[in-house]
């Protein structure tokens, strides 16, 4: 494989797998740990995975929205930029008043 082929290869998604997957999985996380005190990290802002209310395509791109509980719609997200949200997965109590 030559340099070109290396660059090209590198950013492809396996066949048959899109966008809706990283939503997916991120609605999946948010469920199974909403009660445990679990946030992420996304556009660099701390989230609880409580707050997170819905994961939905952008319309007319492949890009996502995060719908929070308060309304709040993140926007403009790539898988990537999901991923590397769930990645960043990390637990601890939240304060309540």
């Amino acid at each position: 494989m030559d340099d070109s082929e290396l660059e090209h290869a590198s950013g492809e998604m396996p066949e048959g797998i899109g966008p809706e997957i990283f939503r997916e999985q991120l609605e999946r996380v948010s469920r199974q740990h909403a009660d445990d005190g679990a946030h992420i990290t996304l556009e660099e802002k701390s989230l609880f995975l409580e707050d997170i209310q819905g994961v939905e395509q952008e319309s007319g791109s492949g890009h996502s929205r995060v719908r929070l509980r308060n309304g709040v719609i993140i926007g403009g997200l790539t898988g990537a930029a999901i991923v590397a949200a769930l990645a960043t997965v990390r637990y601890q109590r939240r304060r309540r008043k």
